[in-house]
């Protein structure tokens, strides 16, 4: 864990935000491959879809890599957006394979982030009857949840 990494986020973050006229209070937690930032009251994420903090945390890769040289995995969340979306998703993806199950049917789900599509791969892990799988490219991977013949 490198001290450098996250005071670097944290100023590039606070300047980028006084600029747009926002305040925020930062949670940064570092591993050794990844940088997980939480934007606390930033009102300009609030109702946004993930796009928005996709590309601000892309902004922080790139700022690391030319002021510190590191390369290193950024993921922002808001207010805690991306647990509450885990939940959200976990139920979903259990009430999906129980369909998947009584009508003997592959369900393809829309397009999801990485996170997404892993909390619903691992919500369906342990389901006796279904699998999962991931299909696509880029923006448009997605999950399909299918049952299993006997």
């Amino acid at each position: 864990m490198d001290p450098r990494v996250t005071q670097a986020a944290e100023s590039f973050l606070q300047e980028l935000f006084q600029v747009a006229g926002e305040t925020a209070r930062l949670r940064l937690t570092q591993s050794d491959q990844e940088l997980l930032i939480d934007l606390q009251g930033a009102h300009v994420f609030i109702g946004q879809n993930q796009r928005a903090l996709r590309a601000l945390a892309h902004l922080v890769e790139i700022y690391l890599k030319r002021t510190l040289n590191i390369d290193i995995s950024v993921q922002i969340d808001a207010d805690g957006f991306r647990e509450h979306r885990r939940d959200e998703l976990r139920e979903m993806a259990l009430q999906l394979a129980e369909e998947a199950l009584r009508e003997h049917k592959k369900i393809v789900l829309d397009p999801m982030e990485p996170y997404e599509r892993k909390a619903i791969h691992e919500a369906l892990s342990q389901v006796s009857g279904v699998r999962t799988y991931s299909e696509g490219q880029g923006e448009e991977r997605r999950v399909v949840i299918e049952p299993i013949s006997p």
